[in-house]
């Protein structure tokens, strides 16, 4: 039977309650004080979380919450509601809650809270200790607790999140207490009752460690503002912004579905909410432009889940990547941005290929359109004097910064001010029509004003701060008030946002235009909190601060502003705002629920792999499987990934496989002669943890997209993992090229990692569909994927054609390291003893300092060495070192030394990649030219 068949869509009210299944919880009682009691917490929790993360506290001295005493409050809050909203089985009651519920919810709360009461010094002062006296030596109270709250929240666990990463937590405390049973590599010692309950509970090893700290610190806040951004209509404007801009293109739905699912992404802690909030309205569209249900839900499956690699959130990991990497929160965005960007192009390209593969068109829109080639050129020229004028505000800024004078830099926020001008000038006059080409313009207009505007920012800012010195806060404060008011009321001369209903037929997209100006003001807040983090440098958790403090005053204020403003009734206005920021605040602490819950339990698992230390058994066990073989070692780890990630959130997924198998891949990789940086594991890792919402056959978010769409969701998961095999092909890249992470790379190279890096995926993904211009041939297909890989990976021919190094005798490492190139590196590989005494071979790299001798820079690497009977043996690495970081130590043997040389320029193989990409182009042009004319033929010759 045909998919045709199935019902069309479900209900807005069974989509909701998929959602709350999943993300809120799926109980909404019917008894007014139970209803108001969770909502009452809910908001509580809210009010906490804000609290915390303010500076108000340092300022008045009071309210002052460490981290360990926060996270029991935290947990404490997110048990009470899990228990409350999250029913204990599939035919439980929805309306009420049982007496059971109300003990375990009080029960699991007192467990959590009994870190914090317990540690306090009214408790000190009754019993005489508290649990700060006792570390590692619990009483019995203490292992009482620890146990129920162990047992509490694994079921609060199954509640929220479902089995798999509770069962996952079982195996991993049996495996704490059965380690002496395990056979043969697994085996260990095993732990005592009252040590696992300690580390485990009381502890901050287990599950108030460092996941729970990011969740209590950093997550709420984000998840908080994307609530409140939600519920103040951005959810509606991306959309509509992305239907406006893209809708009328091939296939253009899926396009738009892919564009707001990326920037709802950016807010969004949840793939499957995700799915269901733009699905409800981009699949039924997709459907009427001729995307089958299965195509449908995989766009947009695709397309929401890659939401969760797309800083500044990323499902809330970028955070704990910070603690767990140990690097700014600005370098892990920095690093996790450009792969997440070129996923999303090809994604865009994936949708565009099935659009002229199926000869789909577009949405109408009023109005002639401009040949795409036009188009294209239009926004390329423009793109290009914008740029031109920003590099030439850039350098006048420097030369005046150069200068020192207060009045030289007035003089270039002038100037800036005066290009702002005229750029918007050019703007309004590109909006008086609506074609393709002038769309795109004002687009690169818009750009260009984004970067003309940013660099005017920074140039007044910085006048500010040294015009109002302590007062800068305040003075801020009000510039941001004046923008707001400005914004708003250029926003109230456009009509509103409605909220389409997605089953009634669309006949004409949205203007861009109005569309796009009707909801500026939700951008303020957005570039709030990118300026504090990126700029300012202000920790995220501050950052956040500041941005949902904006957007708590956005809430209050927008509708009675847009209502004076446009001569309207404010009556009921402002109870309206409030009662959106109430909303906004519950749904943000309901939102949180299962990520406190899942950062909790994945807690334990961490606990137990810091306790029994399995995490050196798992990798060699990946080891002895894979044999060495580096791609091999990647694609066990990415296979665990997956099955360890099936059923998680994007949260608990990366905390779980990070902590297992991230050191893994470090570890082997240095034992077979790859050198790969943390960060570009932990993002390797994360991005296969997140495939399991894809993947089937538990694919949450394909589940929720079938839903949506009538589909089948298995079909639908298959679909949308292959439409990923793009996601899942840059972390095998980037670990062999780091570039596209922009590690160690320059402006103009990262430049030009971004371009070759997205030309070489979208050939990629025209192999990997088939299709190019025209349907491919198998060979094609094969030489794209393979044109592809050269320009990802140069490197990997050019050091087949001339190796880019050549061994020299150990002994002599004076000597080379001397005569090296300042800023190259020399490579080694060292025999000594892992952690357990096993002879283990490993790969370092000794970078080459500018010091004047050999000497001179092996002390200054840290390294010293000695020369015994023929070998080159490592006398010392002198503490927190270069030489200790890279992993030399004491009595290592240096086995083998080599020297970098001069190979050719890696980029000139894309020289006779580029050749064979233009023969295939040719091929396939003039096949489609000879189809072109015998359809045209065949209809001619068909005429009566």
């Amino acid at each position: 039977m045909s998919t045709d068949s199935k019902p069309e869509t479900y209900s807005a009210s069974e989509l909701d309650d998929l959602v709350a299944s999943v993300d809120t919880g799926g109980r909404n009682p019917s008894n007014r004080q139970v209803a108001l009691l969770i909502a009452g917490v809910a908001l509580a929790w809210s009010i906490f979380q804000i609290w915390i993360a303010s500076p108000l506290p340092y300022t008045l001295g009071i309210g002052v919450f460490s981290s360990r005493e926060a996270r029991p409050i935290h947990l404490g809050f997110a048990l009470f509601l899990a228990y409350l909203v999250f029913p204990a089985f599939r035919g439980s009651p929805r309306r009420t809650v049982p007496w059971a519920d109300w003990l375990l919810a009080i029960g699991a709360t007192a467990s959590a809270l009994y870190l914090f009461v317990f540690d306090t010094a009214l408790i000190k002062a009754l019993t005489g200790t508290q649990l700060a006296d006792r570390p590692n030596n619990p009483n019995g109270l203490d292992v009482v607790v620890a146990v129920a709250g162990i047992l509490f929240l694994l079921e609060a666990t199954r509640r929220s999140l479902g089995p798999p990463l509770m069962v996952v937590a079982i195996v991993f405390l049996g495996y704490t207490f059965l380690g002496p049973y395990a056979p043969g590599i697994l085996a260990w010692k095993g732990a005592s009752f009252n040590a696992v309950a300690y580390h485990q509970w009381l502890s901050t090893e287990g599950v108030f460690g460092i996941a729970l700290g990011v969740s209590t610190d950093l997550v709420f806040l984000f998840v908080l503002f994307g609530a409140l951004l939600d519920k103040a209509g951005a959810g509606n404007y991306f959309i509509k912004v992305a239907f406006s801009l893209m809708g009328h293109f091939s296939g253009g739905p899926a396009k738009a579905a892919v564009v707001a699912s990326g920037m709802t992404g950016l807010i969004s802690g949840s793939s499957i909410a995700n799915v269901v909030t733009t699905g409800t309205f981009t699949i039924p569209m997709m459907r009427r432009v001729g995307f089958s249900r299965e195509k449908a839900g995989a766009v947009e499956v695709a397309s929401s889940v890659n939401g969760q690699i797309m800083p500044p959130v990323m499902g809330a990991a970028a955070f704990l990547m910070v603690e767990y990497i140990g690097i700014s929160y600005f370098e892990v965005v920095k690093h996790a941005f450009l792969p997440a960007v070129i996923s999303y192009i090809a994604l865009v390209y994936i949708v565009h290929l099935e659009a002229m593969r199926q000869g789909m068109e577009g949405l109408p829109r009023s109005g002639t359109v401009k040949p795409v080639k036009w188009a294209l050129l239009s926004f390329g020229v423009t793109m290009a004097v914008l740029l031109a004028v920003a590099s030439g505000i850039y350098y006048l800024f420097l030369a005046f910064q150069a200068l020192g004078s207060t009045g030289g830099q007035l003089l270039a926020v002038l100037i800036v001010l005066a290009v702002v001008f005229l750029i918007s000038r050019l703007i309004r006059s590109l909006t008086s029509a609506d074609t393709r080409m002038k769309t795109m313009s004002t687009g690169a207009m818009v750009i260009g004003l984004t970067v003309v505007c940013a660099f005017g920012l920074f140039l007044f800012m910085d006048l500010l701060q040294a015009a109002a010195g302590n007062a800068t806060i305040w003075a801020v404060a009000a510039l941001i008030g004046l923008v707001y008011l400005a914004i708003v009321r250029y926003c109230a001369s456009f009509p509103d946002l409605e909220m389409d209903d997605p089953n009634e037929p669309v006949v004409h997209l949205p203007e861009p235009g109005p569309t796009v100006k009707s909801g500026l003001h939700f951008l303020l807040p957005v570039g709030v909190l990118i300026w504090c983090l990126m700029v300012e440098r202000l920790s995220p958790s501050l950052s956040a601060f500041w941005a949902t403090a904006l957007m708590i005053f956005i809430l209050l204020t927008q509708r009675p502003l847009f209502a004076l403003f446009r001569g309207e009734d404010k009556t009921g206005t402002v109870q309206q705002g409030w009662s959106e920021l109430i909303d906004g605040m519950i749904m943000g602490a309901r939102n949180m629920i299962g990520i406190g819950i899942a950062t909790a339990a994945a807690g334990i698992i961490v606990g137990a792999v810091s306790q029994t230390g399995v995490g050196s058994v798992l990798a060699a066990l990946v080891e002895f499987l894979s044999q060495g073989q580096i791609l091999l070692i990647l694609i066990l780890t990415a296979v665990l990934s997956l099955i360890l990630g099936m059923g998680l959130p994007t949260t608990a997924n990366y905390i779980v496989v990070s902590s297992l198998l991230a050191p893994v891949i470090v570890a082997l990789g240095q034992q077979n002669g790859l050198i790969v940086p943390l960060v570009a594991v932990h993002l390797f890792v994360f991005y296969f943890g997140i495939m399991a919402d894809v993947t089937p056959p538990v694919g949450l978010a394909s589940f929720a997209a079938a839903a949506v769409s009538g589909g089948d969701p298995i079909r639908t998961g298959f679909v949308a993992f292959f439409y990923s095999l793009r996601t899942a092909l840059l972390p095998f890249l980037f670990i062999f090229n780091t570039d596209l992470l922009l590690i160690d790379v320059t402006l103009v190279e990262g430049a030009i990692v971004f371009v070759v890096a997205t030309a070489a995926i979208l050939v990629f993904t025209a192999g990997a569909q088939g299709f190019f211009i025209v349907r491919s041939r198998r060979w094609e297909s094969a030489a794209l994927i393979l044109i592809a890989f050269t320009l990802f990976r140069p490197g990997f021919w050019m050091d087949m054609i001339s190796p880019p190094y050549q061994q020299v005798d150990p002994v002599a490492i004076t000597q080379v390291i001397g005569e090296a190139k300042p800023g190259s590196e020399l490579r080694a590989t060292v025999d000594g003893l892992d952690e357990v005494g096993d002879p283990v071979t490993l790969t370092m790299m000794i970078p080459v300092g500018d010091e004047p001798t050999g000497e001179e820079r092996l002390e200054a690497f840290g390294l010293a060495v000695l020369e015994q009977d023929g070998k080159l043996i490592v006398d010392n690495a002198l503490y927190d070192s270069k030489a200790q970081a890279a992993g030399f130590d004491f009595d290592q043997t240096i086995a083998t030394l080599e020297t970098p040389i001069d190979q050719p320029m890696r980029e000139l193989l894309y020289i006779p990649a580029l050749l064979l990409l233009a023969g295939i182009y040719a091929l396939q042009r003039r096949r489609r030219t000879a189809a072109g004319a015998a359809a045209q033929k065949s209809v001619a010759g068909g005429t009566p």
